[in-house]
């Protein structure tokens, strides 16, 4: 996930403008166990409370980040496709036939129509997903604010009444109402009169405000398309649901009745995330990857609780078992 940052394990890294400009540097940092280096000396802290030390001349000071402002172009990954299938085939009856998996663990619009996909929800047959690209936006305003996509942090710009970003998700908001722009590949906007022209085109959605459209969502729906399984699910239940809306999934890996999960809390309030499975979680241990520190936590049954920290990052490991088909049957998502 932080690979097309271009930095290393281990690397020794003097600040260059693009790392200058990461709110989650000192996160990074110790995921990557890089070293930091610049001009001053600093202890720098991070929007989630991390912090390092960053070598340099003179005496230490304390600093917050970004260190200076700017758009850096990142997305969420698809998230592996084999092992949703393999949840499937492991953990729910399946049919011969043919069925579908929306991969989001959370409600989910198809395509802005009045359809909609319950988290998780596995079922019978064939979802059509129809894309409607904008390239211009006639907004309104005078003036706004920018909320957009920034390497493992929503980052926000102040009063502007014109700019250029190159993202793949950002929020115009102005004072009445928000314009959404998202897209699985990067474009820019451009924003001046009151007009967003769209280089690339991009998905639009309006809100009356930027966070009522949880963006975060809807860019990492556009990279992580509905599924087609290769057989029919007998029952049309969820395979995997998130709460709350500010968490969202970063790598998910599963193979023998084991779940591996990486969380993203894209929120300024530490939250307690629950995941719900259909099945018997038999175990859980979360894992900080800043220092591989863990614990065990109790699962409840068919589901898990994990404190985030604000914008933070966590590792989740589950066991599961397949439910009996009568406990699974209480889990049928209603019409």
């Amino acid at each position: 996930m932080l690979e097309e940052l271009g930095f290393r394990q281990g690397q020794s890294l003097f600040l260059d403008t693009k790392s200058l400009a990461l709110e989650q540097l000192p996160l990074i940092s110790r995921v990557l166990n890089l070293s930091l280096e610049w001009d001053k000396a600093l202890s720098l802290h991070g929007p989630d409370g991390t912090v390092v030390n960053v070598v340099g001349k003179g005496e230490t000071q304390e600093a917050i980040t970004p260190l200076r402002e700017d758009s850096i172009p990142w997305n969420f990954k698809r998230i592996d496709q084999d092992s949703l299938r393999s949840m499937v085939r492991d953990l729910l009856p399946c049919e011969e036939g043919e069925g579908y998996l929306n991969p989001s663990p959370w409600e989910r619009t198809l395509s802005g129509r009045s359809v909609k996909l319950a988290p998780g929800e596995v079922g019978p047959g064939k979802v059509q997903e129809e894309l409607e690209m904008t390239e211009m936006v006639q907004t309104g305003f005078y003036n706004a604010f920018f909320h957009h996509l920034n390497p493992l942090y929503i980052s926000s710009i102040g009063l502007r009444s014109s700019i250029s970003i190159r993202t793949f998700m950002v929020s115009i908001q102005g004072s009445s109402s928000s314009y959404t722009l998202f897209s699985n590949r990067s474009f820019t906007v451009e924003f001046e009169n009151g007009r967003a022209r769209i280089d690339g085109g991009a998905l639009m959605k309006r809100s009356t405000t930027w966070r009522e459209a949880k963006p975060h969502r809807m860019v990492w729906d556009a990279v992580n398309q509905v599924i087609d399984l290769d057989c029919r699910p007998k029952y049309k239940v969820s395979l995997l649901r998130i709460e709350p809306s500010s968490v969202v999934p970063l790598r998910l890996k599963y193979e023998n009745g084991k779940v591996e999960i990486d969380l993203l809390n894209l929120d300024d309030k530490p939250v307690v995330s629950t995941l719900y499975l259909p099945a018997r979680i038999t175990s859980a241990f979360v894992t900080d990857p800043r220092d591989m520190s863990g614990e065990s936590i109790d699962p409840e049954f068919d589901r898990v609780k994990v404190p985030m920290r604000r914008w933070g990052l966590l590792s989740v490991s589950l066991e599961v078992k397949r439910l009996l088909e009568a406990l699974l049957k209480k889990k049928i998502i209603s019409a």
